[in-house]
């Protein structure tokens, strides 16, 4: 089975990781943190515990159909949503990654979103978010950012109560599904005749 393992650079030095998950025209992008060891060995995003749980939650609010086949990263981006991390390098723990690493990722980051500009980029940790735009409160949309062209959505933490968890993918649901709309009015004007 296809894998996205490969080697690349990352800060002047090779590094095990896994491949960028972007082309134009995607719907939505999920930046993560950092890839896992466990995600980096496997060659599929989130493939630990707790990326077990954001595709759960991706579940949950209608992007990954329940019965999809095979590797869910796979199933996503054949299906118009990309993957992405603020830093390359594989750690155990995100609290591993060096403040340098960050500001390196932010830049490289910005760039891809930039060349991909999908209306939608969907963050798994608020510390990545927060990288890009600075401190904001809570989770969620975030508002009166500038920094991306389109949506910027936090996805609550791991650990965070279930109420909160629902009204957040209530949120996001709706958001998506906004997404959605507009994404296939995009497609339907540019397969309209012209008059």
């Amino acid at each position: 089975m296809a894998h996205h393992r490969v080697l690349e650079e990352w800060m002047g030095l090779p590094v095990e990781t896994l491949e960028d998950l972007l082309r134009p025209g995607l719907r939505a992008v999920c930046v993560g943190i950092n890839p896992s060891c466990v995600s980096v060995e496997a060659g599929h995003y989130y493939q630990g515990r707790l990326g077990r749980l954001f595709l759960r939650r991706l579940r949950e609010v209608g992007l990954l159909t329940q019965d999809a086949p095979g590797y869910e990263d796979d199933v996503l981006f054949a299906d118009g949503v990309g993957f992405t991390d603020l830093v390359k390098r594989a750690t155990p723990r995100a609290r591993q990654l060096r403040h340098a690493e960050l500001a390196h990722g932010r830049a490289l980051l910005l760039r891809k979103l930039t060349e991909a500009n999908p209306p939608l980029v969907i963050f798994t940790y608020k510390r990545t978010a927060e990288v890009l735009f600075g401190g904001f409160r809570g989770v969620g949309l975030v508002s009166g950012q500038d920094v991306l062209a389109g949506d910027a959505f936090v996805m609550p933490g791991p650990y965070a109560p279930r109420e909160r968890v629902e009204e957040t993918l209530a949120e996001l649901r709706t958001v998506v599904g906004r997404s959605l709309e507009a994404s296939s009015m995009n497609i339907d004007a540019r397969s309209s005749p012209s008059e």
